[in-house]
């Protein structure tokens, strides 16, 4: 049996199989309806909002985490330089 088909053979199964239909006059007013509706509704929407909202949340939220970071980091490194020169003066003294 020959697996291949014939490109006319192929042109009549597809003609069979694809018969073009008419949409519907309800599938055409309910396109026509939300194309109108998104097209209406402006460029923001009340999801766009909250995302845009949320992003700026947690953007300031991490940005308050670094900042947080980094003022502990210089602290911390203050904290380090003050006990070397205690360490230092100390053992100065006990010398």
């Amino acid at each position: 049996m020959d697996a291949s088909l014939s490109k006319k053979r192929l042109e009549e199964l597809l003609s069979d199989i694809l018969v073009p239909v008419e949409p519907s006059v309800q599938f055409i007013r309910r396109l026509r309806a939300r194309l109108v509706t998104y097209h209406g509704r402006g460029p923001l929407s009340s999801w766009m909002v909250i995302v845009v909202i949320a992003t700026v949340f947690l953007l300031a939220v991490t940005s308050i985490g670094l900042i947080i970071r980094i003022f502990l980091g210089w602290v911390s490194l203050i904290g380090l330089i003050a006990n070397r020169r205690r360490m230092k003066s100390e053992a100065r003294v006990a010398t």
